[in-house]
């Protein structure tokens, strides 16, 4: 699967203030918990004085926090919160997310791992409300 893209990108058709509205709704409504953001093109204009495209990286998680990491692979807590980038694209605006690995050592702990599923499922049905999975390749 080494072809596979390290992330999934859905397509909204509106413009990236009302995209991000209607992302933090969703996910809301979804009953997930946006627990940080990170202003990424307004960071870029402070420190650089570079002009981009509105870029923001939302971290969500379930609501309420799951604790993944005590009994199950170290390596799962860096999966949490999932890192949501929303970028500007012209009239529309595009949504990243990362995918979230299986581990191949057979490491991880089953049970941590099947909620960070639960949760990829849940994040990807929001965003599929207001968006569409974009195909890459084609």
């Amino acid at each position: 699967m080494a072809d596979e893209p390290a992330t999934t990108t859905y397509s909204i058709p509106e413009p990236f203030d009302e995209a991000v509205r209607s992302l933090r709704r969703v996910l809301a409504d979804a009953g997930l918990k946006i627990t940080g953001e990170l202003d990424l093109s307004g960071r870029l204009q402070r420190r650089l004085l570079v002009d981009t495209p509105p870029c923001l990286v939302l971290f969500a998680g379930p609501a309420p926090p799951v604790l993944l990491w005590p009994s199950g692979h170290p390596g799962t807590a860096a999966l949490t919160p999932l890192h949501i980038v929303v970028s500007a694209r012209g009239l529309q605006t595009e949504v990243h997310v990362l995918r979230i690995p299986l581990p191949q050592d057979g490491e991880a702990d089953a049970s941590a791992m099947a909620v960070l599923g639960r949760f990829r499922a849940q994040l990807s049905q929001a965003i599929e409300k207001i968006g569409m999975r974009a195909v890459l390749g084609g």
